[in-house]
This record gives structure tokens, sequence and C-alpha cells, in this order.
């Protein structure tokens, strides 16, 4: 028996973040897993996940091999072959379908990115010549990644010094459930000695944790921020030199504002009148802070990007901006070669963008805005321009799916899908399941077996992050100042065992056989890495990626304060932009303003509650991992929480299954009973399959029993104005229940 080698690896086992792990391997199998606690990024010590790695990469519900459909869509029919035949045939099907319908035909799915090779999918695109990458990333993150480079021309990035930054805040954030980083750095910030504050509409463990907990009615994020501005500017508590020399807009957010006063805010939002004056003076007060957004402000149309712009503004005017201590502006880092860089953006003709499906309504994460605000970093930065990972601008899903179904405005013909499992993900299941069936060519890329593979032509193995070189999203997406570089614990491919690829390796080789080889001049992931870091390797005297990654491993690469008055920012003024005149030329408001969502009054009575859906829960991460006894034992069911009284009244106990119902269907859940919200609503959770269940039609893995996205609606009418992101908490998911 060989001796166990130690491996530096980076685990992406839930967000995009990518934290340190050392892998113990011995003849290239993997024996376990503990954090690297040496490195910058790490999960701390609550986090199961990595314990599990193990289970996870020799589980047989892993894909191995390429598989193509042998019967009907649905059948669980299928006829293992070659990479070279599967690459062969999908190239040659995505060019038949552009000469016929145009490349706009073709679209993809991503959903949280499995790892730092995004770049590649956005690159073929580019090159293949269609608008149209969907994502949940509508949904999570590029909403609030727009709003920064609008207002401040670039990310805000937490500078949290203990000494220095006195509050740390999360807003419509639960990382103690979805966030292992965020969640050791809110452990840390309360032992530093830091205050704390939660605003969320549950009693979670953050909430427990906190010094202050804000209790807001969901979706009613941007009138607690308008309100919080209100008494902030009124009682003189904003950073006066800071809002008139790097600012403006000021008198006309004033202004705005002036129409929050506590009395209407607090009618709004659920809060009393003296929580609204009490959380604007301790949040004031307690100056520089932190603050991390989560995806609750995105998830609540039609206020998203409103949300998530007021409580920029909040931030911008109450001295926490460009100060050590608390929020810095993220600029370009040198030595390294973020994203953008790496998109091919300048390949995809301005014929092509126009085709975006949903841009000509939901301009600001559409092209669009992608390209205003893309002119402003290129007028600062020049070519080496910093940009954040969802500047590569996603498609509609809602309007691509009904494309599919309908060829209006145009034929969508191919969905390419990868770090995606579309029929949990999206919101309206059904209809999703129509489209997908629809198309004339379905390709999955991924990880497992899953409901979307069952539905797919072609069905291709991924190598997941113990097998694979990779990094964390960081400076990778232009947002964080941090290269954590990992390698590939064990290798992908074993002959007779499996056969996989990772994500770079998979676009450049479908590239390739469509003509794009030229564009492709990295034959490895390793290669990429060596070209984008090296100057960093050279700097720290390596001559390869194998020797960063042993003996420098991280590379923080911190902004600094005191850009604001260096200037001018990547905004059209060179300041901070509280008057957005990107929204302005977009021909939005260009100040936040609240707008209550409009149901009928036969709609309430149906449908009483109101849903907070898309909860996350330890381990799962979406809908990855039930597959794993040592997962599923953790969290074997499906829960949806109910308070205690509205249970009482419909005749449930704890631990009994329950229906949930909107409109569009019915899935059930089991109950928890719990006091820890109002009882106007549930908690529900999301991305629910059952992989033990029977694959082919009509179960696909039991996709309708409990999968909450059977219920929720992504109508665009719905859809917030601006982003196109469809609601998952708030009005617009009303529901009722009862014992099933």
């Amino acid at each position: 028996m060989s001796e166990i080698e130690l491996k530096y690896s980076t685990c992406f086992f839930c967000t995009s973040v990518g934290c340190a792990m050392k892998v113990y391997v011995r003849d290239g199998q993997v024996q376990r897993v503990a954090v690297d606690t040496a490195a910058p990024v790490v999960p701390g010590a609550f986090c199961v996940r990595p314990t599990l790695a193990k289970d996870y990469q020799h589980h047989p519900f892993r894909l191995s091999f390429p598989m193509k459909r042998s019967g009907p869509r649905g059948a669980n029919q299928w006829e293992q072959i070659s990479w070279d035949q599967a690459l062969d045939e999908i190239a040659e099907k995505l060019e038949a379908i552009r000469r016929r319908y145009g490349a706009e035909a073709v679209a993809t799915s991503s959903g949280t990115g499995r790892g730092a090779a995004e770049f590649a999918k956005t690159r073929f695109m580019n090159l293949f010549g269609s608008p149209n990458r969907i994502g949940v990333i509508t949904i999570c993150y590029a909403p609030r990644a727009m709003v920064w480079f609008a207002t401040f021309g670039g990310h805000l990035v937490p500078d949290r010094k203990p000494g220095k930054t006195k509050l740390a805040v999360h807003w419509g954030r639960n990382a103690h459930e979805g966030g292992p980083s965020s969640w050791n750095s809110f452990l840390k910030a309360k032992k530093a000695g830091m205050k704390t504050m939660v605003i969320d509409p549950r009693f979670i463990e953050p909430s427990r944790q906190a010094d202050r907990w804000v209790q807001i009615r969901p979706g009613t994020d941007t009138a607690l921020a308008l309100g919080m501005i209100h008494v902030i500017i009124e009682e003189g508590l904003y950073d006066r030199t800071f809002v008139e020399n790097y600012t403006v807009g000021f008198a006309k957010l004033k202004q705005r504002a002036g129409a929050y006063p506590p009395h209407r805010v607090a009618e709004i939002t659920g809060l009393s009148m003296d929580a609204v004056f009490e959380t604007a003076r301790y949040y004031a007060a307690h100056q520089p802070s932190n603050m991390v957004i989560g995806v609750a402000a995105e998830h609540g149309a039609p206020n998203s990007i409103q949300a998530i712009r007021a409580i920029n503004l909040l931030r911008a005017i109450v001295g926490t901006v460009d100060v050590e201590g608390g929020e810095l502006i993220s600029s370009p880092y040198p030595g390294f070669i973020p994203d953008v860089c790496m998109e091919a953006n300048e390949m995809l003709l301005s014929e092509q963008r126009r085709k975006q499906l949903g841009s000509d309504r939901f301009r600001f994460l559409g092209y669009p805005g992608w390209e205003l605000i893309e002119a402003q970093m290129r007028k600062v930065w020049g070519e080496r321009h910093a940009a954040a990972v969802n500047l590569h601008s996603p498609a509609h899903a809602p309007t691509v799916f009904r494309a599919m179904l309908t060829g209006k405005p145009y034929p969508v013909k191919s969905l390419l899908v990868s770090c995606s499992n579309p029929l949990l993900s999206y919101a309206n299941t059904k209809l999703v399941y129509e489209a997908l069936l629809s198309t004339d060519l379905l390709v999955t890329f991924d990880l497992t077996w899953t409901p979307t593979t069952a539905i797919s032509d072609y069905v291709l193995p991924a190598a997941c992050w113990m097998e694979r070189p990779d990094m964390g999203n960081f400076a990778s997406v232009g947002g964080y100042p941090l290269v954590q570089v990992g390698e590939a614990a064990v290798p992908a491919r074993v002959p007779g065992e499996y056969e996989r690829l990772n994500d770079y390796e998979f676009w450049r080789e479908l590239g390739v056989r469509l003509g794009q080889a030229d564009h492709w001049p990295w034959k490895t992931f390793e290669d990429v890495w060596e070209y984008r870091i090296a100057e960093l390797m050279d700097a720290e005297g390596h001559s390869s990626l194998e020797a960063f990654v042993h003996h420098t491993r991280a590379k923080v690469l911190p902004p600094e304060a005191g850009r604001c008055q260096k200037g001018p920012l990547a905004t059209p003024s060179g300041k901070v932009e509280l008057y957005s005149t990107i929204l302005e030329q977009l021909d939005y408001d260009p100040l936040p303003d609240y707008t209550e969502p409009d149901i009928p009054e036969k709609i309430k009575k149906k449908y009483p509650l109101i849903n907070i859906s898309g909860v996350r829960v330890m381990p799962y991460h979406h809908s990855e991992f039930r597959h794993i006894e040592g997962f599923r034992k953790r969290h074997r069911d499906p829960i949806v929480e109910i308070h205690f009284d509205t249970a009482r009244k419909k005749g449930i106990n704890d631990g009994d299954w329950v229906f949930i119902e909107t409109h569009l269907g019915r899935v059930k859940q089991k109950a928890r009973l719990s006091n820890c919200f109002h009882p106007r609503y549930i908690v529900s959770q999301h991305a629910w399959w059952f992989p033990e269940m029977d694959a082919a039609e009509p179960s696909l893995y039991g996709l309708w029993e409990c999968n909450i996205n059977v219920t929720t609606d992504d109508d665009p009418d719905k859809c917030d104005p601006l982003s196109g992101a469809w609601p998952l908490k708030g009005e617009y998911m009303r529901c009722k229940i009862s014992k099933a």
C-alpha cells in the first residue's frame, strides 16, 4: 500500500466562494478531507459537508461515462458512448440548429457556480454567437453586483478589522445554513467585540446570536431602508463630508426619503414606529460597518433592485464606504486577469446582443445595462477592467422558456445545461418541463443523475471539486481581493471506472468542434490558471501552478481606502451615484421607491398565507446531495415550517405531511411547528427530489412530489421590472395549506 498524499484543494460543496481544504489521498482514492485552517477563506468548524466528501467522491449515483438517450425522452433508456462520439454528435446538431434558426436558438442554463470555470461557458456562447445564457444568477447575486457597479463603480468589499469595524450586519441572509464562510466571519466579528444586527422576518440562528434583530414583513426591505435614510438625514446622522464631496444626487434622495416617514414605514414593514427609529439610529451610531446582503431582497419582486439600491444608498450616506474597517470599492488587481477578460465578450456582435431574450423589457440585467456599466469600467480601467461575474449579462429565463414553447419572438431549439438542474431551480416547474421537452436538443453536463438528466438527450459526466484544479471565486469575478488556488486531489479519469471532464475541458472541446479552435489557446485548466496568475507566480518566485499551490496557496490583493479621493470612480459622474444616471438612461426611476404588489382581494381570500420559499438547510446545497445517505440522514424529508397558531386552526401537528397549494399546483412537505415568524407566513424548503424513486416518467425521481417550484410563479408581469427576477418571497407568494 502506498503512502498517503496530501493535496490542497478548493471545496465547492456549497456556494461559489470555494473554501480551502486538505485532501488526504492513497492510490487515487480520497481517504479523508480536513479544513485548511492556514488559508484565508474557510468554513469554520460547523460545516459538515467536507467531512462527507469521501462518500460523495465514490458514490455510484455519480455520472461516470457519457450517455446517449436510446428510447423516448424520460424512459430512462441509455447507451454508453465515448466522449468523442458525444461531442461530435452534439456539435453537429448545434451547427445544424445555428444554420437553420440562427445562433440565438441555442441557450445555456447555469446554477450556482461549481467552480471558477463559468467564464468558459460564456466564452463558448460568445464565440458561438448566442446571447441567451440563462441562470439563477438573475435571482442570486447578479442584482447586487449590477447595483454595486452602477452606484459605486465596483464591488463593495468588506474590510473587517477588529478595533476599526464597529458593526456587522446580515440583511436577508441566513449564513448559518447557506454560507459557511460568511457565518464563520459573523462569529469572528462577535468574538472581536463588534456589534451585530440581523434583518430577517424569521428568528433564525443569526437572529439569536445578534445584538439586534429586526423582524420585517417579507418583501418590504426597500421601505425599511428608505425609512432609515429618512431618519438618518432628518436627525443629521449622515456623513456630511463624504456626501458633499463624493456623491451626487443627495438632495433628490432626501426628497424621495421624505416620503417614507417612520409611521408610513411601520405600516408597510410590520415594525413599530419606535423600531424604525431605533434601527436607523443603531445603524448610524456604529460606523464603519460591514454588511452582507442575502438573496431575500433579490427574491422580493417587484422590489428586488429597488431594495438593493436603497440598502446600498443607506451604506453610502453613513460614512462606511471607502474607509478603513468599512466597505471598500474594488478595482482591478495587479498581477491577476479576471473573468471578464477571459469571456471573449467582444466576439458577440451587437446585432446578436440585441436579440437577447428579455433584455428589451428587463434592461438593467440584460445587455442594455451591461453595456452602460462596461463602458464606464473600460473608461476608468482600460482593457484590464474589473467586472462582476454577473456582468456577462443573463437572458431572462422565463422569457426563454416561453420562446421554446411558442417560437416567439423566435425559436429556441436547444438548451445546454451545466451547474444547473432547471426542473428544480426555476419557478413554474410545469412550464419549464414542457419547454425542455419541446426542444430539439437537451444536453446536461453534471455531477450526478437528476430529474433534468432524466429527460435529456445526452448526459455527460462532470468532474467534482476533488477531481479538478480550481480557484475560489474571489478575484476571479472581479469582486473580492483574494486569489486562493487549489489542485486536483484525485484524477478525473480512471480507465474502466469513470471518465469525467472539468467544465473548462468540456466547453473547450465542444468549441473546438464548432470552429473555435483559434480562440482556445490554453489546452488545460492548469494552463488557464498559469496564464491568469503568471505575474503573481513570478512575484512569489514560483515557476508553476503546483509550486504556487503548495507554497503560497493564496494571495490577498486588498483594495485601498480613499478611492473616492483619488477618483474618478467608474460611474458616469465619477462619484457615488445616489441618483443613478445609468438607471435614468435605461428609462427607470433613478431613485429607489417601494411598490406594494397588487393582489386581488379574491386571491388574498383564497390564498391567505405567504410562503417564504427557497430557504437553505444544512447539509444540502440547493438540489444537491439527496443521494448520499451521510447527508440524507441528517435531514431526510422536506420541511415546511408553520406557526403554531396557524397549524392549530388547520388541525396540523408537528411531523404531519402538509399540502402547499397555489393556482399553479400542489406539493407536500413535512410540518415543523414554530413561533419564529408571523402566523401569516410559512417557510418552505426548495429543490427537493428523491434519487431513490423511479427515474423514468412520470416520476422523474419524485420531481412532482415536494418540489416547491411546482407552486411558484414566473409570470413576467410579476417579475422585477428592472432585473426580471421572479418572486420567491413576499406578497406574490400567496398560498394555502392543508393536512395531507
